[in-house]
C-alpha cells in the first residue's frame, strides 16, 4: 500500500449551523448563537426573555433521540453540520479538512449509494474507512480489495458534526454531554448514574435562581422524610407550580436503578429498568416540563427570568 498522504481536500457540500433556538413562551424558532449559554435573549415575536439553552432544549425536545443517536448525533450546545465530497485515491492516506475547527473530533460518517449514514464503504471494489478523526480533520484510508479488477473513478461523500466555538456551559449541561457520550459508547450502566447528577445540578440551577442552596434542600428533605432530589422538585414546585405525575414514577424507577448500580441496594424489586436512551429521554423529558412550569409562571406574573416586572 503506498501510505503517502495525498494533498488535503476542501468540504464542498454544506455548511449548517446548529443553533435554532424555541422560545418557551410562544414557540416562535429563530437562529442565534452566544458565547454564554445562560445569557438572557428576549424573542423577537412574543419580545419576551428566556435563557439561550433552555431555548435550544425546547427546540428539540419533541425529538430528544437526536442527542444520542448512534449515526449523527448534535451536540448539546451551538456546533456545525459540515459535508463534502472526496475524490478516492485508491491505497492511499487522505487528509480532509473540515474547514472549520470543533471543540473535539466531531461525529464522522459516509453517505452510500442509497443516501445512507456508515461509518464507513465498501464501493467499487475499494474498503473506505477514516482511521483518525481531530478537531480540524480526518484521515482517510482507501484499499483496493481485488488488484485483478479495475478500479473505476470513485467519489465518496462524508458529513462530520459536532460543537463549535467557545461557551460558557450551565455544569449540567456538560454532564448531560457526557452522559450522552457514554450512551453512544454504550457504556449504559455509567450514563444511568451520570444522567441523575446531570439532572440534580439542573435542579440546583434553578433553586439557585429562587435564592435556595443546599442547607434549604436538606432541611427540606429531613422535615418532609423524602430523598434531596424529591425535596429540590417540590421546593420548585411550592414556587412555579405542580410537577407532572406522569414523570414522578418513573423518576423513582430511575433513582431505584441507579442505587443498584452504586450501592447493590435492592429496596423496590418491582421497579422497572431503563435502557440509556430511555432513562436519557426521561432526563430531558423532565428538565424541559420544569422549564415549562417556570416560564409558565413568568408569564403569569409577567417577570422576566431575571425577576425583573
Amino acid at each position: 500500500m503506498n501510505t503517502k498522504q495525498s494533498p488535503p481536500q476542501q468540504p464542498s457540500l454544506l455548511l449548517v449551523p446548529i443553533c435554532i433556538v424555541r422560545c418557551p413562551q410562544c414557540s416562535h424558532a429563530f437562529s442565534f448563537t452566544c458565547e454564554n449559554l445562560n445569557t438572557i435573549i428576549p424573542c423577537p415575536s412574543c419580545k419576551r426573555k428566556f435563557f439561550y439553552i433552555d431555548g435550544f432544549l425546547n427546540h428539540y425536545r419533541r425529538h430528544p433521540g437526536i442527542f444520542i443517536d448512534q449515526v449523527h448525533p448534535i451536540p448539546i450546545a451551538p456546533g456545525f453540520t459540515i459535508g463534502g465530497e472526496i475524490q478516492i485515491i485508491p491505497n492511499e492516506i487522505q487528509a480532509v479538512y473540515y474547514g472549520v475547527t470543533y471543540n473535539r473530533p466531531p461525529q464522522l460518517f459516509f453517505l452510500n449509494d442509497q443516501n445512507l449514514p456508515a461509518r464507513d464503504l465498501l464501493v467499487e471494489n475499494l474498503y473506505v474507512a477514516a482511521v483518525s478523526i481531530s478537531t480540524d480533520n480526518f484521515i482517510l484510508l482507501s484499499r483496493i480489495l481485488d488488484p485483478g479488477r479495475e478500479i473505476p473513478e470513485c467519489r465518496v461523500r462524508w458529513l462530520s458534526i459536532g460543537e463549535i466555538g467557545v461557551h460558557e456551559k450551565p455544569i449540567w449541561i456538560s454532564i448531560l454531554q457526557n452522559a450522552a457520550d457514554l450512551i453512544l459508547k454504550e457504556e449504559e450502566r455509567a450514563a444511568l448514574v451520570m444522567l441523575q447528577t446531570a439532572l440534580d445540578f439542573f435542579l440546583d440551577s434553578n433553586l439557585e435562581q429562587l435564592n435556595l442552596d443546599y442547607r434549604d434542600v436538606k432541611t427540606a428533605a429531613r422535615r418532609w422524610k423524602i430523598s434531596d432530589r424529591r425535596a429540590r422538585i417540590r421546593l420548585l414546585e411550592r414556587h412555579y407550580g405542580s410537577f407532572p405525575r406522569r414523570l414522578t414514577t418513573k423518576l423513582i424507577d430511575l433513582a431505584e436503578q441507579r442505587n443498584r448500580i452504586v450501592h447493590g441496594r435492592i429496596t423496590r424489586p418491582e421497579a422497572r429498568d431503563f435502557s440509556g436512551a430511555e432513562a436519557f429521554e426521561l432526563i430531558l423529558d423532565t428538565i424541559t416540563s420544569i422549564n415549562d412550569l417556570k416560564y409558565a409562571y413568568f408569564q403569569r406574573e409577567d417577570v422576566e427570568p431575571d425577576g425583573k416586572k
